[in-house]
């Protein structure tokens, strides 16, 4: 199981400069080497597509159809549906963990749309994994679906790989829905 490149070499210069200059010099250089790392990360992310609207209109949220609310009616009662938007990185990992409290008792199954998210990084991962193992306690299924290739690539390179860490892939809402059926 390793970190992307960019997160250890970020890892390395701040232990680094821990030992050989100062603490407070350490975390203003690594808080700078992981802004660097994180815009570059996005800059990457970016998707151009021939023929769209440079701009789209913008709506309310509570306004526009959400897939992940609308098909909330043909979920059994023990399932629960969560759509990711954006990157799971470290200023958002924290938020995965209230999901779970706010939920009044461990649903059979989650299913995690991640179809939105362009990216992932270290934290995002351990996010994930303690979310992970914070469901399997509660015996509660995850699934995640419509991984992208960048966040796919993060969590098979960080050890969530084909069934191996009770973590399941699926590539869309349907296929989800139908996994969890043959579970039950």
């Amino acid at each position: 199981m390793a970190a992307p490149l960019g997160d250890r070499l970020v890892l390395l210069a701040t232990f680094a400069l821990t030992v050989l200059v100062d603490l407070t010099v350490a975390i203003e250089v690594g808080v700078v080497l992981a802004a660097i790392l994180f815009m570059h990360r996005m800059a990457e992310t970016v998707e151009f597509q021939r023929g769209l609207p440079l701009l789209e209109r913008d709506e309310d949220d509570f306004v526009r159809p959400s897939n992940g609310y609308s098909q909330r009616d043909t979920l059994p009662d023990d399932v629960e549906v969560f759509l990711l938007r954006g990157p799971l990185f470290f200023g958002v990992a924290s938020r995965l963990m209230e999901v779970l409290d706010t939920i009044a008792r461990p649903p059979r199954a989650f299913i995690l749309r991640m179809r939105e998210v362009p990216l992932i990084d270290a934290t995002g991962v351990g996010a994930l994994r303690a979310f992970l193992r914070r469901c399997q306690g509660h015996g509660t299924l995850v699934i995640v679906t419509g991984v992208r290739p960048q966040p796919r690539q993060i969590l098979q390179q960080m050890g969530f790989g084909l069934g191996s860490t009770g973590l399941r892939f699926e590539e869309d809402f349907d296929a989800a829905l139908r996994a969890v059926a043959r579970e039950s």
